[in-house]
């Protein structure tokens, strides 16, 4: 398309490493480990920046194991995701507060009777579960021990405004 209008392809991919958040497998890095992590994705975001300003063209890093990953992983995933919110729980001690209203992007979350129920429409971004003030929210049995992320340069109040919603 954008060819066609007499523009330029999209020619050039890049990766970055970021801290991974996907509490439902594994544990988020925190602390010094998170901080090196940002501080080498800036570094990187860098160098891509100055590889766009000079129109380079690049291919997306690939090795076997992100191949195979997708290829084996991803439909899997894509098929079952919106009702992958069918683990997820709320303790007593959820405060009501509609936070994990406020910040799920697929609006996929209404409070009845003072606590939160899933309508099977998830992205599994898992933005409810990180972003519980009360860590009310889970999703198994592994979760409850886990950390919880949030990108230091995005507040709950700028994912609410994200969403429609009110600071």
């Amino acid at each position: 398309i954008l060819q066609e209008r007499g523009g330029r392809g999209l020619d050039a991919g890049f990766g970055v490493s970021m801290p991974g958040n996907y509490i439902l497998m594994y544990e988020s890095p925190a602390g010094e480990k998170q901080r090196e992590i940002l501080k080498k994705a800036d570094e990187t975001i860098a160098g891509i920046a100055a590889a766009v300003s000079r129109c380079e063209k690049r291919s997306l890093p690939s090795s076997l194991i992100n191949r195979m990953l997708y290829f084996l992983a991803y439909p899997y995933f894509r098929s079952h995701a919106r009702d992958g919110d069918k683990k997820f729980s709320v303790s007593e001690q959820c405060t009501a507060c509609g936070t994990c209203v406020a910040v799920c992007p697929s609006k996929n979350i209404e409070l009845v009777n003072d606590r939160p129920v899933w309508k099977h429409r998830c992205e599994l971004c898992c933005s409810c579960i990180h972003n519980c003030p009360a860590r009310a929210i889970q999703a198994g049995a592994k979760t409850p021990s886990r950390g919880r992320y949030r990108n230091p340069e995005i507040s709950v109040t700028d994912l609410k405004l994200q969403n429609g919603g009110s600071s």
